[in-house]
């Protein structure tokens, strides 16, 4: 990603810049996801051991963190993988009439495959009561050994917590029971800051192949503006961002003036915990440290000596927030089982 052994002056002291992050690191990949942060590598960890056994299951996360690209590694791990891989909106599968029977044709385009059914969260009651019925009739075709007339997998992806809809009238809690038996947890670019600079060479790589303009890669100083950012359309609106500078850029490498400008945080979703309501000692300390992050304009070796620590100390401290804020979210939503 950038040129082999430059040491940038506002970086922890060793660091030799990796040109390209990827590369002598098979384990940051696993199909098409990219992951170093400890909450990547648990996620890959855990797809690794449950893709080859898995009937049904839902992936849970913000919007732009890549839950359709987690549902085709899925698959293509899974049993189901000599099949096709069909997505769906959820809405958009039962929007066609009340009855089973016209489940059966749409169905039957995933036979022997994988149904991917996104937004889940989204469906009116009624349509939760027809989808109910299409998770017997597969369990029924199950039974009769022919699943050749039905998928072989179902997966489903939500953008809210479904174990917290549930709580309320507007999801089944019967229904829920059943999706969340099996779930995987999609953590927010924000929880895997680690990510931002392999995600960014990615990208850049991806857009250079695909659009035959030559960029190298992104500049240190690019990578600590990112860094500074609290990225709320996810991985999503990180690629947007590089390949809106990838485009605009004059150079080889992209510098921090290529860079778009950066959407503000969006307002909290059912994710989130109120800074007011939130006692956890962890989360305090980062929402503090991003605040003064920001206010040394993402530059640590200021931010540090504002925050009256080394710079180490400051590294270790982000790295450590990190882990146990993934921690403390994945204690939270499993108590509510």
């Amino acid at each position: 990603m950038y040129p082999a052994g430059k040491i940038h002056e506002n970086l922890p002291d060793p660091v030799t810049i990796d040109p390209h992050p990827l590369e002598g690191h098979p384990e940051w990949l696993l199909g098409s996801i990219i992951g170093r942060s400890p909450a990547m590598q648990r996620l890959f960890s855990q797809i690794r051991c449950t893709a080859r056994h898995l009937r049904i299951a839902t992936i849970e996360g913000e919007s732009g963190t890549g839950k359709t690209l987690a549902a085709r590694t899925l698959h293509d791990l899974g049993p189901a993988a000599s099949g096709p891989f069909v997505p769906c909106p959820a809405t958009q599968f039962f929007q066609h009439g009340p009855s089973l029977a016209s489940l059966t044709p749409l169905a039957a385009d995933a036979r022997e495959g994988t149904l991917f059914l996104s937004h889940v969260e989204e469906l009116t009651l009624d349509q939760q009561a027809r989808l109910i019925a299409f998770l017997q009739w597969i369990d029924h075709q199950q039974s009769r050994h022919t699943p050749e007339s039905a998928p072989r997998q179902v997966f489903f992806s939500s953008s809210s917590p479904l174990r917290k809809l549930a709580a309320s009238p507007q999801f089944r809690a019967d229904l829920c029971h059943r999706l969340t038996a099996i779930r995987f947890i999609m953590p927010p670019l924000q929880e895997r800051r680690d990510d931002l600079a392999v995600l960014a060479d990615s990208f850049v790589r991806h857009f250079s192949s695909t659009h035959g303009k030559l960029v190298f890669g992104i500049s240190p100083q690019t990578i600590e503006r990112l860094a500074a950012h609290n990225w709320p359309g996810n991985v999503r609106e990180l690629q947007s961002v590089i390949q809106t500078a990838a485009l605009d850029c004059e150079g080889r490498w992209i510098r921090p003036i290529d860079l778009p400008a950066l959407s503000p945080p969006a307002p909290e979703s059912g994710w989130e915990i109120s800074a007011e309501d939130d006692a956890n000692l962890d989360r305090a300390i980062m929402r503090h440290v991003d605040r003064v992050l920001s206010r040394a304009d993402g530059n640590k070796l200021r931010a540090a000596k504002m925050l009256g620590i080394s710079r180490s100390t400051l590294y270790r401290l982000l790295d450590a927030a990190s882990v146990s804020r993934t921690a403390v979210e994945a204690g939270r939503v499993n108590s509510q089982t």
